[in-house]
């Protein structure tokens, strides 16, 4: 009974050590597991300044955090974000899924560039997420490895609001120009659903719908943009042409 009990007291005192050594090291595990997660989703380099988490605080935030852009486009970087601050619930925080109740994502840069061919460099790094997953899922349809254990960790975020988007809209590749755009705020709902998702599948999520939004944004912002173009250079044809009737009436259409 007695050698019973020693055994039970070291294994508390392992489980006890692995846990310290876990908080102690959760912002350099959060910061690796992003930037390979990350890299290996987006197939780009994925990069954060620092993390800092706080679990019992249910408090965390990630700065520093940039995307580099795909092969194919420039060497300027797609998105980056100033801060990152996670809202964690602490009510159940040993119990599956593990509840996020924000993320707030502030002052993001974003690159929408278009190559000769048209295709967005956002457009491109959507594709590569949606590959990365079609490759995951059939890995998954495979028989498991039982000597490698995935973890059952499981995430949901309900609200992930993204604010304060400065975009880059680089339409120089076909003959425009690059222009400084804002972004409005943006808020996306219930990430991971009801069971919650795994660390990888989660950033996915958030990356394809981050993603999605922003490129919707920045192409409604790129018609604006070659519309007024069209509109300018067709009025200095009209002005050599003495058309000032039809400039009056695209004037209206314009107001």
């Amino acid at each position: 009974m007695k050698k019973l009990l020693i055994a039970l007291l070291l294994v508390i005192l392992a489980l006890g050590g692995a846990a310290y050594y876990f908080l102690g090291n959760i912002n350099a595990i959060v910061k690796e597991q992003i930037e390979t997660h990350g890299s290996n989703a987006l197939q780009t380099s994925v990069k954060v300044g620092s993390v800092n988490i706080k679990l019992l605080d249910g408090f965390g935030e990630i700065t520093g955090f940039s995307i580099a852009n795909p092969k194919g486009y420039s060497a300027e970087s797609a998105l980056g974000f100033d801060t990152v601050r996670l809202d964690i619930g602490t009510e159940n925080i040993t119990e599956m899924p593990i509840i996020i109740e924000e993320i707030l994502i502030d002052s993001v840069s974003t690159l929408y560039e278009l190559n000769a061919q048209g295709k967005g460099n956002l457009n491109t790094l959507l594709d590569q997420i949606s590959s990365q997953s079609a490759t995951q899922k059939s890995d998954a349809n495979e028989p498991a490895d039982k000597s490698s254990d995935k973890s059952d960790i499981r995430l949901v975020v309900k609200k992930l609001v993204v604010k304060d988007t400065r975009l880059v809209l680089d339409l120089t590749a076909l003959g425009q120009e690059r222009y400084d755009e804002t972004l409005p705020t943006f808020e996306i709902q219930n990430i991971g659903g009801s069971n919650g998702l795994p660390p990888e599948e989660l950033g996915q999520a958030i990356s394809k719908t981050m993603l999605d939004k922003i490129i919707k944004q920045a192409k409604k912002k790129q018609e604006q943009k070659l519309t007024a173009k069209a509109k300018e250079k067709l009025m200095e044809e009209l002005d050599g042409k003495g058309g000032e009737k039809l400039k009056g009436l695209l004037n209206s259409f314009g107001n």
